[in-house]
C-alpha cells in the first residue's frame, strides 16, 4: 500500500475513534447528570446506616474517573491526528518468508479487538526493533518469549497536520529533526555520511546508561537539547518499570525556555516532566526571608553598571557590587565552612533542662551535642536531641506524649540557641569579614548573596534529598557556578544529565565547568562533546564564529543567505528598515528580535508593533511564562537554547564590551536560516569590515 493511502486510513480509523470516544462520555455525563439528580430527589429516604450514601459516592466517583480516562485517550488520538506516526520497521520473523510491517507513533491505535494495530505505540515492545537496531539481524521481547528475525527496512516520517512532508529511508534512526530534513533533501553521499556520523555520536548519549552524570560540552547548534530530550525518552521507555516520567526534572534557563521544550516532549510520547528553573527552588526555600532576585535581574545590574542608583531604584534591584562574582567560587563556600564550624562554640548556651518530668543538666546536653549528635548539621542537632529526649520520655511512660507537650520541649531546647535566624547569622558573616550587611528592608533577597545564603542554611539545616527525582537534566550548564553545583550536589542523589556550550555563557568569556565538575561530583563525571554545528546554515556560523574569542566549531556545509549589517543615520531609519526586511521574511514560522537588555527589547517590541499592523509581535520579558509563534521580541540572556527560523538583532552600536560579544554571539546563533544586524552609527565591535559591513 502507498503510504498516501496508509496515512489516509489511519486518519480515517482516528476520526472514527475519537466520534466513538465522544459518543462515550456523552453517555458518561448523562450518566453522571443521572446520579446528580437522583440523590438530590432521594437523599432524605436513604437508609440511616449510609449504605446507600456509600453506594451511591463510589458509582458516581467511578463515573467521573472514566470519563477522565476518555478524555485522556480523546486528547491522545487528537494529537495523533496532526501527525499519526514518525516511524516504520518490516520484521521479517526467523522461518517466514515475507516481513511484517509495523507503524510506531506516540499511542497505540488498533484496527479493531483481536486486530493488528494501524499504528503501535512507541512504548509496546515491538517498537525497540525502530529504536535498539539498525537494518539487519533483530530480535524483541514479546509476551511469548524473545523473537527473532531480520529488519529488512526502516522508514522515519515528518507528517504534519495529516500530510506527509516527506519520507526518511535509512538504515538507522535519525532522532534529530534538522538531520532528517537535511538527509530527505539531498542525494549529496557527503552530507549523508557527515549526518550518519552525528547521528551516531548523538545516540551513544542519547543510549548511555552506564554513566551516572553525563556532561555533554556541544557547540552552538550541535542539537543538544534534541539530544537531551530524546534520551529522556529512551530512558523512560527502557527503565519503565523503574522510571516514570514525573521522576524526571529539568532544570531550565528560564520559564520561556521550559515552555519551548514542553512543546516537544509530548510529540515523544510524555507529559508531566517537572520542569524548573534554579532561581525558582531557590525563591521557594529562602522565601521565608524576603523576595529573592533572578539570574535575569542580575544580568541587568551586570550590563547596567555604570548607571545612577537611581536607574536601580526604579527598577526595584540594588547596584552591583565589585565581589559579586566572587561570591559564587569555592573560596567563598570555604569563608561559609569556617564561619558554619565556628558557630559549633559561638551559637550555643547550654543551661539545664526541665520540662514535666523531663530533666538533663547542661553538661548531658552539651555531651549529647558535640558528641552522640555531632554528625547532625549546627540548627538540626537540638531537635535530634529532643527527639532522643521525648524517646526515652515516651519509653518511662509506656505511652506517647500529647504533641503540644512535644513542640513545647522541642521549643525549649533551641532557645539554647542563641539565634535561629539564618538572615542574621549570614549578615554576622558579612560583617564578620569586613562586608556590607545585607539590607531586606525592602523584602528583596540580592541575587548575589541567594545562594550563599542558601548554601549556609544547608550547611546549618539537614537539606531535604529530593528523592521524588530520579533524573536531573540541567540546560545550559555554563552558567551554574561552582557554588550552585556544589548545592546540586547535596540536593539531588540521582543520575544526571547536564548540557551546555562554553561559548555561550553570560559572563564576559568563555566558560568551561568541566574544569571543575569532577572536583564536586568525583569520577562520576563523564564528558562527551558534540563539536558539529548542522542546526544553522554555514553563513550564520561562519559569522558567528568571528565574535569567538577560541576556535569556532566545525559547520555542516548547509548553505543559505550570509547575515548582513544594516547601518543607518537614525533610530526611526534602523527600525523601518528591520520592519520591511520582516515584511519580506513572513514566510518563516518563527522569527525574533533579540536584544541586549530589557530596556532596548521594550523599545524594539513598541517600533515593531506599529511598523507590522496585523502581525504578531510578542515581547517576552523573565515573567513570561509561554513560548509561540510570530515575532518574538526578548533580550539576549532569555534566548537562550531556543532558535528561530529568522533573526534580526537592533541597536548593534551598544555592543561593546567582552560581554556584549558574548551576549551578540548568542543572538546570531539563534538564527537557522536568516539572519540581519542593525545599527546607527559605525562604532561597535561590528564595525570592523570582517563583518560584512
Amino acid at each position: 500500500m502507498k503510504e498516501e493511502a496508509y496515512l489516509a486510513k489511519t486518519l480515517d480509523a482516528l476520526h472514527k475513534r475519537i466520534a466513538e470516544i465522544d459518543k462515550k462520555i456523552e453517555g458518561n455525563e448523562k450518566d453522571i447528570a443521572s446520579m446528580q439528580e437522583y440523590v438530590w430527589e432521594n437523599y432524605a429516604e436513604f437508609d440511616e446506616y449510609g449504605y446507600e450514601t456509600y453506594d451511591n459516592s463510589a458509582a458516581y466517583k467511578s463515573r467521573v474517573k472514566e470519563k477522565g480516562e476518555y478524555q485522556k485517550e480523546r486528547l491522545r488520538y487528537e494529537r495523533m491526528l496532526s501527525s499519526p506516526y514518525f516511524g516504520r520497521v518490516d520484521f521479517c520473523y526467523e522461518g517466514e518468508d515475507a516481513p511484517e510491517t509495523y507503524y510506531i507513533g506516540i499511542g497505540n491505535l488498533s484496527k479493531g479487538r483481536a486486530l493488528d494495530p494501524y499504528v503501535f505505540d512507541w512504548r509496546a515492545p515491538v517498537s525497540g526493533l525502530f529504536y535498539d537496531y539498525d537494518k539487519g539481524p533483530a530480535s524483541f521481547v514479546a509476551p511469548a518469549g524473545v523473537l527473532k528475525g531480520e529488519i529488512t527496512r526502516k522508514r522515519q516520517y515528518k507528517i504534519k497536520n495529516g500530510s506527509i512532508v516527506y519520507v526518511l529511508e535509512n538504515d538507522m534512526n535519525i532522532d534529530d529533526e534538522a538531520l532528517q530534513q537535511a538527509l530527505s533533501e539531498t542525494a549529496d553521499a557527503s552530507l549523508k555520511n557527515i549526518v550518519t556520523t552525528i547521528q551516531k555520536e548523538q545516540n551513544q548519549i542519547i543510549r548511555d546508561e552506564s554513566h551516572r552524570i553525563l556532561a555533554v560540552q556541544g557547540c552552538a547548534g550541535s542539537g543538544k537539547t534534541s539530544v537531551a530530550l530524546h534520551r529522556i525518552a529512551y530512558l523512560l521507555y527502557h527503565n519503565r518499570k523503574q522510571l516514570r516520567s514525573a521522576q524526571v526534572l529539568i532544570l531550565s534557563p528560564n520559564s520561556i525556555f521550559a515552555d519551548y521544550i514542553s512543546r516537544i516532549l509530548p510529540e515523544l510520547g510524555e507529559e508531566n516532566i517537572q520542569e524548573m528553573t534554579f532561581d525558582e527552588f531557590a525563591y521557594h526555600a529562602l522565601r521565608e526571608y524576603g523576595e529573592a532576585e533572578d539570574r535575569a535581574d542580575e544580568m541587568e545590574k551586570t550590563l547596567h553598571a555604570g548607571e545612577p542608583e537611581e536607574y536601580f531604584a526604579v527598577r526595584s534591584l540594588k547596584p552591583p557590587t565589585k565581589e559579586a562574582e566572587y561570591k559564587q567560587t569555592k573560596a567563598y563556600m570555604e569563608e561559609l565552612n569556617g564561619f558554619a564550624l565556628s558557630l559549633e562554640w559561638e551559637l550555643m548556651d547550654f543551661r539545664d533542662f526541665q520540662y514535666k518530668k523531663m530533666e538533663r543538666k547542661e553538661t548531658e546536653l552539651s555531651d549529647l551535642f558535640y558528641e552522640k549528635f555531632s554528625d547532625e548539621p549546627l540548627l538540626s542537632r537540638m531537635e535530634r536531641i529532643g527527639e532522643h529526649l521525648i524517646d526515652a520520655e515516651e519509653t518511662l511512660r509506656g505511652k506517647n506524649m500529647p504533641e503540644e507537650e512535644k513542640q513545647e520541649a522541642l521549643d525549649r531546647l533551641n532557645r539554647m540557641y542563641q539565634t535561629r535566624d539564618l538572615l542574621k547569622l549570614y549578615n554576622h558573616f558579612l560583617e564578620g569579614t569586613g562586608r556590607e550587611a545585607m539590607d531586606v528592608s525592602d523584602g528583596i533577597l540580592r541575587y548575589e548573596d541567594v545562594y550563599p545564603l542558601l548554601y549556609l542554611k544547608y550547611a546549618l539545616l539537614k537539606p531535604a534529598r529530593r528523592k521524588e527525582v530520579r533524573h536531573l537534566v540541567i540546560d545550559e550548564m555554563q552558567d551554574y557556578t561552582y557554588l550552585q553545583y556544589d548545592l546540586i550536589a547535596k540536593m539531588f542523589d540521582c543520575p544526571m544529565t547536564l548540557l551546555g556550550d562554553r561559548a555561550q555563557s553570560m559572563s564576559g568569556e568563555e566558560r568551561d565547568v568541566l574544569t571543575f565538575l569532577p572536583k564536586i561530583f568525583g569520577k562520576e563525571v563523564h564528558p562527551v562533546c558534540l563539536d558539529k554545528s548542522y542546526r544553522s546554515t554555514l553563513e550564520i556560523m561562519e559569522f558567528a564564529g568571528r565574535l569567538r574569542t577560541s576556535a569556532a566549531s566545525p559547520s555542516v556545509n548547509r548553505h543559505g543567505e550570509a547575515p548582513k549589517v544594516s547601518r543607518t543615520e537614525t533610530k526611526d531609519e534602523m527600525y523601518a528598515q528591520m520592519a520591511a526586511d520582516l515584511k519580506r521574511q513572513a514566510g518563516w514560522e518563527t522569527a525574533a528580535a533579540l536584544c541586549l537588555d530589557a530596556d532596548s527589547a521594550i523599545e524594539a517590541a513598541r517600533e515593531l508593533k506599529s511598523r507590522l499592523p496585523g502581525r504578531e509581535v510578542m515581547l517576552l520579558t523573565k515573567d513570561s511564562m509561554h513560548f509561540k509563534k510570530g515575532i518574538s521580541v526578548m533580550p539576549f540572556y532569555l534566548a537562550k537554547g531556543l532558535e528561530f527560523d529568522a533573526a534580526v538583532v537592533p541597536n548593534v552600536q551598544d555592543y561593546v564590551t567582552p560581554l556584549h560579544r558574548q551576549a551578540l554571539y548568542i543572538n546570531a546563533t539563534r538564527a537557522l536560516h536568516w539572519l540581519r544586524l542593525y545599527g546607527t552609527g559605525r562604532s561597535g565591535l561590528l564595525a570592523a569590515s570582517e563583518f560584512g559591513d
